[in-house]
């Protein structure tokens, strides 16, 4: 498994380093990749070109080898079946003559009578040997460590006549110095190039990115409280969907500002209740004392003050629960038994039911193999929500409260249904959301409970709804959560 990376774009500990020089900016990440394709493109250019002109150089130069020695094969006549040379040695000279370096040749029968020359050169090896007045092209090391590039004319005019072998050869340095000027004109005009194409490509990139520098300075531009789209006018096409997608991330950071700050509103609001509460009953306390110091505390103020103290801490927990639900359902991700979570949360409230003198009713052993109702999240969340539910039903409902899971496809619904007073339908809507409270005229809620329930269920990827219970009556809140795969 491959390290994540840093925030800062460094890998992890045991991930392959990424050079800082290429992770810099996008415009190096750009730029170096196409110099390089440029670069190679160009060696491999300038290589194939110095190649093929290298062969055509010395194609062109072995042509002229077997002109001088076809020349050569010109002077030669036949009396009688022997051979000689008709010109002479000056004349021969003139034949093979070169300006940049001098050529060498002989002319020789088989039997190795040599007729002209000026050097004696080896004859081709028997293998390279061809017909007759067909040259033969090899190479030759010659005294001195010099190497000579020769061509060899086997010469017979007809069977009766001796056979004649015309060599001529000439140093391969000058077909050296041809080459390396074909290769200074060109490996210079591509070196050049180099020094204007690679600008171009920075100055290109560089310009073509100007975009990104612009919407770099909108974000910036738009401060910390500034959350309004971006204008796309002048975007170009392939940053669009960029912008676009940037926008709706303002919307949702938008509207989930809105909804802290209605949050921290309601929040301070509820808290007013509790804490005024605390505060006339204190100073009714500090009333009495300072009336008649020595008369003990009132045992009714301080219950009531007691029970404000109370709700205001429930309130608090409540909060904070509401507060940190996304956060723990993220750190406490796993798959598990909802059977086992939902049958052990409604152990729990046995007692507490039995006390209320109401009934509450298990969940029936779900069919089906172990590990079928198994779901993704976080079980203790999903228990403190059974148990709100529980809680609301027993405070708020009729004498008897049902508990049920029940798998419907790829769905798990787990219901928890009172028969209580029946609720209409825009009271159940509201019960949703966040500090509403019923008119049950009990003041202990804090009228998180749902919305707390809520926000954990969205994030296991399911839903909660409020409905009226069977044959309409009563209340049921129903839990529809995606089914996952136990691992054992």
């Amino acid at each position: 498994m491959n390290a994540a990376p840093n925030p800062d774009g460094a890998p992890a500990a045991g991930g392959p380093a990424t050079p800082r020089w290429l992770r810099a900016s996008l415009w190096r990440q750009l730029l170096m990749p196409l110099v390089g394709l440029w670069v190679a493109s160009a060696l491999v250019a300038t290589g194939a070109a110095y190649w093929f002109a290298g062969r055509t150089t010395n194609q062109s130069f072995d042509r002229l080898l077997a002109d001088d020695a076809h020349a050569l094969a010109a002077q030669l006549r036949w009396h009688d079946g022997a051979a000689r040379f008709e010109a002479s040695r000056e004349t021969a000279d003139l034949l093979v003559f070169d300006s940049l370096l001098r050529s060498h040749y002989t002319v020789r029968t088989d039997a190795g009578r040599t007729l002209v020359g000026n050097l004696a050169l080896p004859l081709p090896l028997p293998e390279l040997a061809g017909p007759f007045n067909q040259p033969v092209f090899f190479n030759q090391a010659a005294e001195g460590g010099l190497m000579l590039r020769a061509v060899a004319l086997h010469v017979r005019p007809s069977v009766a006549d001796e056979p004649v072998w015309v060599v001529v050869a000439e140093s391969k340095t000058k077909r050296q110095q041809v080459t390396n000027e074909i290769a200074l004109a060109i490996f210079l005009p591509a070196g050049l190039a180099g020094f204007v194409i690679i600008p171009l490509l920075y100055y290109g990139i560089r310009r073509g990115l100007a975009p990104t520098r612009h919407i770099s300075a909108l974000v910036v531009q738009h401060g910390e409280n500034d959350l309004s789209p971006l204008s796309v006018d002048e975007v170009p096409e392939e940053l669009r969907g960029l912008v676009q997608h940037t926008n709706a991330l303002l919307s949702r950071l938008k509207a989930s500002v809105e909804e802290q700050r209605r949050f921290v509103a309601d929040a301070a609001h509820q808290l007013q209740t509790p804490m005024a509460g605390i505060r006339l009953l204190v100073g009714d306390m500090r009333r009495t004392q300072r009336a008649d110091p020595s008369q003990p505390m009132d045992a009714e103020v301080l219950a009531q003050l007691d029970e404000v103290a109370a709700r205001g801490a429930r309130m608090v927990r409540q909060l904070l629960a509401y507060a940190r639900a996304e956060e723990e359902s993220v750190i406490e991700d796993q798959v598990f038994d909802a059977a086992a979570v939902t049958g052990q949360t409604v152990q729990r409230w046995q007692a507490a039911a039995a006390a209320a003198g109401k009934a509450l009713l298990a969940p029936a052993e779900p069919p089906g193999q172990p590990g079928g109702h198994a779901l993704r999240g976080s079980p203790t969340l999903l228990g403190e929500v059974i148990s709100n539910l529980i809680d609301n039903a027993l405070r708020y409902g009729g004498a008897r409260v049902t508990v049920q899971l029940l798998a419907r496809g790829a769905r798990l619904h787990i219901r928890v249904c009172d028969d209580g007073p029946t609720l209409d339908a825009a009271t159940r809507e509201r019960m949703l959301l966040p500090f509403w409270r019923g008119q049950h005229g009990q003041t202990e809620g804090s009228g998180l409970g749902l919305s707390i329930a809520q926000r954990v269920i969205q994030r296991m990827g399911g839903r909660i709804t409020v409905d009226a219970g069977p044959q309409g009556r009563g209340t049921c809140v129903d839990l529809d959560l995606p089914l996952s795969q136990l691992h054992t």
